[in-house]
């Protein structure tokens, strides 16, 4: 097993720089395309969408009009930047019927002449006349079928909006009471996280101070009486890791007829082969049968898991601002995939499958092969905690397809992942570090999608 272990290495190096010149690939692809769409602008639909479910919220609390039509003012401003100048106004009709705080009529006027981010010049005149006919005072609903609204939220206020255009105002209540609700939800939620994660901040910052002023030592090598190549087999986990995901289109293909969810699919083998594989070195006669996954009372465990999560939030707070600043560089779709998971679940289920997904499976195995295993052996091999630990959260970035819009906080995640792993020897803080991360981000974008 361990005279294999150069294989391991080799084909861990072309796997890596495929990935890396893949990526690299994609990015340019998408910087360079003339129709590619900023990240940015992605990010200001959500931020408008989030801030109509804030005056949907303020509604439902009893708050008043005024507090409503003061949000409700930032969003018609907010439109303008987040959208072409058709679809932004198609939104800012559809809102006015809905909020009842304008002539939705009189903002489609100019429809026809207003330039789409979809739409070729013809189709926007032909669909222009649909949107004026169903707002007029005496509405063509007929032609209500053919209307596309510029996004799923967007729908859903359209019904609400036809139905009082109609003036069946009961079916719009009926409509829109959930809605509102939902709304409430997720704020309050979202109020809540942030909260939360606020408080872990300051309390990350004095944990920073701490381990620079104690600054506790690290063994040279996880184990200092053994070869520095000992543990060189465990990196065929990894290598089995990487081949399900680079296999995740066949698998994909594979599967389309049998109507089976193949990330599910995918997942699964992800987890359950490379665990398997691990499992099975715990048998070896050599230094690999004494290896120890978790180690430590699991009060210690927690705590360190804890302290090591409070460390890495402000890191998180500045590196998110910096995405921000250039993420009008960057094009739309180097985006989170937890991001793009949440995005496309409907149902209860499916966004409990999600939430496991991310918060559980991915980080149980994704420790196991990237700081258990691929830190571990970098360690063995260099001696050097701290390069180790940059090295394989970098490697452990770039297998996360959002390229420049998350290499920098994913780098240093699991830079501190393996630091927390080198002083604890235990899997079990750093499991617990990464569900905390990927479920706290999984909750903040439920509430930002409603």
């Amino acid at each position: 097993m361990r005279d294999s272990a150069r294989y391991a290495w080799w084909l861990l190096i072309v796997f890596f720089t495929l990935l890396i010149i893949g990526n690299t690939y994609l990015f340019l692809r998408l910087f360079r395309a003339p129709d590619s769409r900023g990240l940015a602008s992605n990010n200001r639909q959500m931020s408008v969408e989030l801030q109509i479910r804030y005056a949907l919220a303020l509604e439902q609390s009893g708050l008043g009009k005024l507090a409503s039509a003061q949000a409700l003012e930032a969003v018609f401003k907010g439109l303008d930047d987040a959208y072409a100048p058709y679809e932004a106004a198609v939104y800012r009709a559809i809102l006015q019927r809905v909020f009842d705080s304008g002539d939705p009529a009189q903002t489609l006027q100019q429809l026809p002449d207003l330039p789409s981010q979809t739409l070729s010049p013809t189709e926007r005149r032909w669909q222009a006349r649909d949107w004026q006919a169903v707002f007029r005072e005496t509405p063509a609903l007929d032609r209500a079928d053919a209307l596309r609204a510029p996004s799923p939220f967007a729908e859903k206020l359209l019904q609400i909006s036809l139905a009082r255009q109609a003036g069946n105002q009961a079916q719009a209540d009926a409509l829109l009471q959930p809605l509102k609700h939902e709304a409430a939800r997720s704020v309050l939620t979202l109020g809540i996280l942030f909260g939360v994660v606020g408080l872990i901040g300051l309390m990350g910052l004095l944990v920073l101070l701490w381990y620079i002023v104690v600054r506790p030592a690290l063994p040279s090598r996880p184990a200092p009486d053994e070869s520095p190549f000992v543990y060189d087999p465990l990196l065929w986990a990894l290598v089995i890791f990487l081949l399900v995901l680079l296999n995740a289109p066949t698998v994909s293909h594979l599967l389309s007829d049998w109507r089976v969810d193949a990330s599910s699919v995918i997942y699964l083998l992800a987890v359950l082969l490379p665990l398997m594989f691990l499992a099975s070195l715990r048998e070896q006669p050599d230094a690999l049968g004494q290896i120890r996954w978790f180690t430590g009372a699991w009060w210690k465990q927690v705590g360190a898991g804890l302290m090591g999560y409070a460390a890495y939030v402000p890191f998180l707070g500045a590196l998110l601002m910096l995405t921000i600043y250039i993420a009008p560089a960057l094009p739309a779709e180097q985006t989170n995939p937890i991001s793009e998971r949440v995005s496309d679940t409907q149902t209860t289920l499916q966004w409990l499958w999600t939430f496991v997904q991310v918060a559980v499976l991915a980080p149980i195995i994704e420790e196991f092969v990237f700081r258990g295993a691929l830190f571990k052996v970098l360690w063995q091999r260099t001696g050097q905690a701290w390069l180790s630990a940059f090295v394989s959260g970098y490697l452990f970035a770039v297998i996360h397809p959002q390229f420049l819009g998350g290499v920098f906080p994913i780098t240093l995640l699991g830079a501190i992942l393996a630091l927390v792993y080198a002083h604890t020897r235990s899997l079990l803080p750093c499991i617990l570090i990464h569900a905390l991360n990927n479920g706290l981000i999984t909750l903040v974008l439920w509430s930002v999608s409603g």
